[in-house]
C-alpha cells in the first residue's frame, strides 16, 4: 500500500503545470484574433478610404466608421496624392491604430503591450 499513498496529488500537481501553459495557450490564441480582426478592419477602412478619394469624395471621418469596431477616436487617418511614373494620378490613405494586447513576461505577470496597425491603400484617381 506504500506505493499508492506515494502517488496521491500527483495528478493534481500534473494539472497545475499543464493548466498553466493551456492558460498561456488560451490567452495568446484571443489576443492573435483580436489582433487579426484589428487588422483587417484597419485593411478594410484605408481600402474605402482610398476608394471614396479616388472618385474625389475622401472624408476622414467617414474612413474612421470603416474601421468599426475599432474606437474612432483613436484611429489615424492620412491622405495623399501623387502621379506614378506612368503618368496617371492616384490617391493613398494610410489608416493606423495602437491595439493594446495582453502578454505574460518573465515573471508570469500578466503585462500590457501596445503595437501600432498600419495599413495603406493606393488607387488611380478617377476625378
Amino acid at each position: 500500500m506504500g506505493g499508492v499513498r506515494a502517488d496521491r496529488g500527483a495528478a493534481a500537481v500534473e494539472f497545475a503545470l499543464v493548466c498553466v501553459l493551456l492558460v498561456m495557450l488560451l490567452v495568446g490564441i484571443v489576443e492573435f484574433g483580436r489582433a487579426y480582426s484589428a487588422q483587417l478592419a484597419v485593411t478594410h477602412a484605408a481600402r474605402e478610404g482610398a476608394r471614396a478619394a479616388a472618385v474625389g469624395h475622401f472624408d476622414a471621418a467617414y474612413v474612421r466608421q470603416q474601421a468599426m469596431p475599432l474606437n474612432p477616436a483613436f484611429v489615424t487617418v492620412g491622405q495623399s496624392q501623387g502621379v506614378d511614373p506612368s503618368g496617371d494620378a492616384f490617391v493613398q490613405v494610410t489608416v493606423s491604430y495602437p491595439l493594446t494586447i495582453a502578454l505574460v513576461d518573465n515573471n508570469w505577470a500578466r503585462t500590457a503591450r501596445v503595437i501600432q496597425l498600419r495599413s495603406s491603400a493606393k488607387m488611380r484617381a478617377e476625378f
